[in-house]
């Protein structure tokens, strides 16, 4: 199905692999062309499918071509960090602090198994020393936050009130699409009102982070791309939007788009019904195709809880190959190829760093006795 581009000229559905075209004129470009126009921004705002390969490949080429132009201004910030864990960023940034480390403070926010999808990123970004600005609401922010809203609902002498007089999303047309998300995701059930202003938290959060960075000293006459999911950046009503009207200053806006013919293997999907907007999706849409690695990803198939001695299993999934290997509930895992175990996340970055075929052999505590065992992914 044809996404809704707002322009006259572009049925993105009949673009072809690595076509870009500037959406307002319909203009083809070629990627030292597109390059050239980034160029000229303050801020290029980015948006991904967070689990398409190839969405992060083109990230990487802007980052990249950007570099060589500006090695001295170039910034990236990224919705995948949260803002509270800027100074242990910086600090691995500087190599202060392991690749494990940041992996985990990745993880606290997003997840260890999607990193995979911006280790080249962030490798390039670490060996050349560029700014790494953490945006979004931490998740201790988040669940704060909801807390606070559902207390303050519960105290509320009249819920329809508080729902009349709650604010909602600051444009109308995000709020349309919203809404539609919403309905799609959960079938009407649920708290809207709640959705949205953790909506608006999330996009609030990561637009005065933009701000503060361009405006204090380590921001003076930087470029930053920001890399954050296309939702937040498509018909540029969200996170755009927020950050011009902080910062008036100049902005591209750049998504992908991957039609029927180029999706690789099985895509995640949402089922939604956006409305159409009368707004331009984006400045530039980048045609690429579309595969994830989950066909390629090592699972071990389990549910883990931190232990006194290690990790717990508490959870196998059938047919998965912790099944097939034998691994029970109750299952201590204390150690993976040799290295300790003591936490779920160190067995997460531990078969990161493995795909499947490949062999983990784990050292687990049962009934008191010590097993080592061999499992094929």
């Amino acid at each position: 199905m044809c996404i809704f581009t707002g322009s006259p000229y572009v049925d993105p559905d009949t673009m072809l692999r690595d076509e870009i075209i500037h959406l307002v004129t319909g203009t083809k470009l070629t990627q030292p062309e597109l390059f050239d126009l980034l160029a000229k921004e303050r801020i290029i705002f980015v948006g991904e499918g967070h689990d398409n390969i190839y969405d992060h490949q083109v990230e990487l080429e802007v980052v990249k071509n950007l570099f060589q132009r500006f090695p001295e201004r170039l910034a990236v910030g990224f919705e995948m960090l949260a803002h509270l864990n800027q100074d242990k960023v910086d600090l691995w940034l500087n190599g202060d602090l392991s690749d494990e480390f940041f992996i985990r403070l990745f993880a606290e926010d997003w997840s260890v198994a999607e990193y995979v999808y911006y280790r080249e990123i962030f490798t390039f970004l670490k060996k050349n020393k560029i700014p790494v600005i953490a945006l979004n609401v931490s998740r201790q922010e988040k669940m704060k936050f909801m807390q606070e809203m559902m207390a303050s609902g519960k105290n509320s002498s009249s819920s329809s009130e508080q729902k009349k007089s709650a604010p909602v999303i600051a444009d109308p047309y995000q709020e349309e699409a919203l809404q539609a998300m919403f309905k799609g995701h959960t079938e009407g059930h649920g708290d809207v009102s709640m959705f949205l202003k953790v909506h608006q938290l999330w996009e609030d959060t990561m637009a005065d982070n933009i701000y503060n960075y361009l405006r204090n000293p380590a921001g003076s006459g930087k470029l930053l791309v920001v890399i954050a999911g296309g939702f937040h950046v498509a018909h540029g009503y969200g996170l755009p939007r927020r950050v011009f009207q902080r910062t008036k200053a100049n902005y591209s806006t750049l998504l992908t788009h991957t039609p029927e013919v180029l999706i690789e293997n099985e895509r995640r999907t949402m089922d939604v019904d956006f409305p159409e907007m009368p707004l331009y999706l984006c400045d530039y849409l980048w045609c690429v195709p579309y595969r994830n690695l989950k066909d390629k990803q090592a699972r071990l198939g389990v549910g883990m809880q931190k232990a006194d001695s290690g990790i717990e299993v508490v959870m196998v999934e059938a047919e998965s190959a912790a099944e097939k290997h034998g691994l029970k509930i109750g299952d201590v895992l204390v150690g993976g190829d040799g290295n300790r175990l003591t936490d779920p996340y160190d067995l997460s970055i531990l078969l990161l760093e493995k795909v499947k075929g490949d062999v983990v052999k784990l050292e687990i505590e049962r009934d008191g006795k010590l097993l080592v065992v061999e499992i094929l992914l």
